[in-house]
């Protein structure tokens, strides 16, 4: 059975606000545009942005459908925010999902 949030939408709008600026971050990574701190952009940075890439679709994907496949669970929202932050996705991407996994938590207790 599915878990159903008293603060649901909010939830899903900040992991969907989230998942949307860590693919931004990983696009301006990929393309060699500096967003907010300059760098250099080599083949290891590159395999981070498309692996992050996918774990961001994944974060977009939880919060438009879900518990099908992937559970909108606190737990899983926060391992998620941690997968972005090293992952290339940003720090702000990860404080939205910290947030709203925190929401969740906040709730169960």
């Amino acid at each position: 059975m599915a878990k159903k949030y008293k603060n649901d939408s909010i939830m899903k709008f900040l992991t969907v606000i989230g998942g949307l600026v860590a693919l931004a971050s990983q696009i301006f990574t990929i393309a060699d545009i500096p967003w907010i701190i300059p760098h250099y952009v080599g083949y290891y940075d590159i395999v981070y942005a498309i692996i992050g890439i996918v774990i961001s679709v994944i974060t977009i994907y939880t919060a438009i459908n879900p518990n099908n496949p992937f559970p909108f669970h606190w737990l899983f929202l926060f391992v998620l925010g941690i997968l972005l932050v090293i992952f290339a996705g940003g720090i702000l991407a990860c404080v939205l999902l910290i947030i709203a996994a925190l929401i969740g938590l906040i709730e169960v207790l």
